[in-house]
């Protein structure tokens, strides 16, 4: 529960921030990183929920380990994956 209260507010901070810095930019700077007034908060906010989802699957891979541990007894294996 507080995991999503967090979250909703993590993502609302994002997006008035993102919202507060487009107010600051202009159009040629926008233009010029190849944003629009439309996809740049949005842009911001998407990549920030990936991020949180990321840190949710990594938490529930290591409860998942710790569970099949503590009923298994066997020894949890971290993995490293490398994406690229």
């Amino acid at each position: 529960m507080f995991r999503k209260i967090y979250r909703a507010l993590v993502l609302a901070y994002t997006a008035d921030a993102a919202n507060k810095t487009l107010a600051a930019i202009s159009d040629r700077i926008l233009d010029d990183i190849g944003q629009t007034r439309g996809s740049f908060a949005k842009g911001v906010v998407e990549s920030v929920r990936k991020e949180l989802d990321k840190e949710d699957s990594e938490v529930a891979e290591k409860k998942l380990a710790q569970k099949l541990h503590n009923s298994l007894g066997a020894r949890p294996i971290y993995v490293i994956v490398n994406q690229k």
